[in-house]
């Protein structure tokens, strides 16, 4: 069996491989944009590519900081009654709304969208890059209901 600490540990450490990831990315994006010989496929050449690759890792450090800081207190601490709570996870799903959209225009302003649309393409990226966003709006939807039920919850115990 797991104990509360084991899971808000997977959590962090979760947390930390996204952050050295992140940093990577944007370590690497920089130096291509800033070497001085660029070849004929550079990202720079690709902007929109550029930007939303940088977009989708910063989102993704904030999705996964959300998810740590909804894990300790669902998980650990144990608060279904707290408007922190809420508030976490509705900044997760808002993170992961931009982390599917941003996704979704990195595959569209890939530079190998020519060779893409040559061949069949696999709408299974596309349907993945949706997937994050019904999740994301999901997490909205839910942390929406867990802040009318605390709220009715507290209107409640003010009545007795």
């Amino acid at each position: 069996m797991f104990k509360k600490a084991s899971f808000k540990l997977i959590f962090d450490i979760l947390f930390y491989m996204v952050i050295l990831d992140t940093a990577s990315t944007l370590i690497i994006s920089l130096i291509e944009v800033f070497s001085v010989n660029h070849t004929s496929e550079s990202l720079v050449d690709y902007p929109i590519f550029f930007i939303s690759n940088l977009v989708f890792s910063i989102a993704f450090v904030f999705v996964a900081f959300y998810l740590r800081k909804v894990a300790q207190l669902f998980i650990v601490n144990g608060e279904f009654k707290s408007l922190n709570l809420v508030k976490h996870l509705k900044r997760c799903g808002q993170f992961l709304v931009v982390l599917g959209l941003s996704l979704m225009a990195k595959y569209l302003a890939s530079p190998n969208i020519i060779e893409i649309a040559s061949e069949k393409v696999d709408p299974s990226n596309s349907v993945l890059n949706l997937l994050h966003i019904v999740i994301g709006l999901s997490f909205i939807r839910l942390s929406k209901m867990l802040k009318l039920s605390i709220e009715a919850k507290q209107a409640q115990d003010l009545t007795i």
